[in-house]
């Protein structure tokens, strides 16, 4: 018996098999990247890498593959790219996760901002409501302040 059967045993079935997490690929997203790979490690599950594109711009040739590498690093072998393209990004995402059959979406709380955010609203707020799945929405600012200080304190 595996990690992820006797997880599922000991908690009355209730385990993970996929874990997608939203990802700009910027500094605070790598947060919410991380906090999703450390759940899908320790209950052995997938860890799905989803990067939201806009039209008119297009993703390229390698952006899962690129995707794929950049999650080995915080889940080895478990991690896989998704690109979802969309003209809303909270749309996306909630679409991503139910073609994908995600048990949990991780999502950060701090991304867009100004006119862009006015625009498209709370992205991880409109995901949270739109979704039929487990949303976590990870504290990627608090997490950003916190390694500034301790670096600051550090020198």
């Amino acid at each position: 018996m595996g990690l992820r059967d006797a997880l599922r045993k000991d908690t009355g079935g209730i385990g993970l098999r996929r874990v997608l997490v939203a990802t700009d690929r910027s500094e605070t997203a790598e947060h919410a990247v991380r906090f999703a790979g450390e759940m899908a490690v320790r209950f052995e599950a997938e860890l799905l890498l989803c990067q939201v594109v806009v039209p008119p711009a297009t993703p390229s040739a390698t952006a899962r593959e690129d995707l794929t590498e950049y999650g080995r690093g915080f889940a080895g072998e478990l991690a896989r790219g998704v690109v979802a393209v969309g003209e809303d990004p909270a749309q996306a995402i909630v679409d991503c996760a139910e073609a994908e059959d995600a048990d949990v979406v991780v999502v950060g709380n701090v991304g867009m901002s100004g006119r862009k955010e006015f625009l498209l609203g709370n992205v991880p707020n409109r995901v949270s409501h739109n979704s039929r799945r487990t949303v976590i929405i990870v504290n990627t600012l608090q997490r950003m302040e916190s390694q500034q200080k301790k670096g600051w304190l550090g020198r």
